[in-house]
């Protein structure tokens, strides 16, 4: 766990606007509707990507980061691949988002 924290870690340094990646590769997911688990919201710092870590291994396997420009933290996120732009749309309203990420397309989509 601690390897795979450290890998995130660095990813996120290296990946400053955000990144999207499937943690039994460490590589980037390039296409599909990124949706965060409401169970992660608002996890940031070391104990937030921990907390992300746990959920999306025992999920998932796919992490997301960005950063918020209000508040000038990043945020880590446990997320759920889409192809489907109603059945993310579903998910996200069911996880209490108020948005999702078209990664295909990099544009946000409000809810």
């Amino acid at each position: 766990m601690e390897q795979l924290f450290e890998a995130i870690e660095m990813i996120a340094k290296a990946n400053p606007d955000g990144f999207t990646v499937d943690l039994t590769t460490l590589k980037k997911i390039t296409k599909g509707i990124s949706v965060a688990y409401l169970e992660t919201q608002n996890s940031f710092g070391e104990e937030g990507l921990k907390r992300v870590l746990n959920h999306a291994l025992m999920h998932e396997k796919k992490v997301g980061g960005w950063f918020n420009e209000e508040n000038r933290m990043f945020y880590f996120d446990s997320i759920r691949i889409f192809t489907n732009l109603e059945e993310a749309k579903l998910f996200g309203r069911e996880n209490n988002q108020i948005a999702i990420f078209d990664i295909s397309q990099m544009r946000l989509i409000k809810l």
